[in-house]
């Protein structure tokens, strides 16, 4: 999503609200950044405290939206509560979580071929090493 005024590059869509969100441009708006907007000085304040002016805001990020205020977040979730759930693909935080849990685990190995497996690969080592020792040492 591109910056809401052509004619304003830089500049958030609502100068009023102090918290906007962004995308660095080379993340192509999948990483959501908080930053805030200084409208007496027409500059955005950034996570390290440093300033950025609209024309380099306009280079290094993209425009994604206001940010909710609590009364709008709690406005929100009642309505989210009062419709009907639809499943909806994780954004933010709930993808990361999502992405980091393991896939379930694979079907149970029974014990019996469990201790089978790993005598067949000791005795496939120790043969593989007896015959690596026979060829180097030259023992016919």
């Amino acid at each position: 999503m591109a910056w809401p005024d052509p004619a304003r590059p830089g500049e958030p869509a609502d100068a009023t609200r102090p918290w906007h969100w962004v995308a660095r441009v080379e993340d192509r708006a999948q990483a959501p950044l908080p930053i805030g907007w200084n409208g007496a000085l027409r500059q955005w304040m950034v996570w390290d405290g440093s300033a950025v002016t609209a024309e380099e805001a306009a280079r290094r990020f993209t425009y994604l939206g206001p940010c909710l205020t609590p009364a709008e977040t709690a406005q929100a979730q009642l309505q989210a509560q009062a419709s009907p759930a639809v499943p909806e693909e994780p954004r933010g935080l709930a993808a990361l979580a999502a992405s980091a849990t393991p896939p379930p685990p694979p079907a149970m190995v029974f014990r019996r071929d469990a201790v089978r497996n790993h005598l067949l690969i000791f005795a496939g080592t120790l043969f593989g090493t007896l015959f690596l020792a026979e060829w180097i040492l030259g023992v016919r």
